[in-house]
């Protein structure tokens, strides 16, 4: 999966585009247990979603105005 990366990086540490290919690798390939063994095992809690700020600094980077605040709240 290709990753842009425009929105990083991010001030409280999150990684975005990791967290969105965690998220997409789950309902991808219906492997939600896989996502979840990954995520626990290769991110920090710093990198992960719930550690968003909803800052809005990834916002003004993506130029795709993905609405990143949200998504990380999934």
């Amino acid at each position: 999966m290709h990753r842009c990366g425009y929105c990083m990086p991010c001030p409280a540490g999150v990684n975005i585009p990791g967290n969105f290919d965690a998220y997409n690798y789950a309902h991808l390939f219906d492997d939600l247990a896989g996502a979840r063994f990954r995520y626990s095992v290769f991110f920090t809690e710093e990198q992960r979603a719930g550690h968003c700020a909803a800052c809005g600094e990834c916002l003004e980077k993506c130029p795709q105005k993905i609405e990143i605040r949200d998504w990380m709240r999934r």
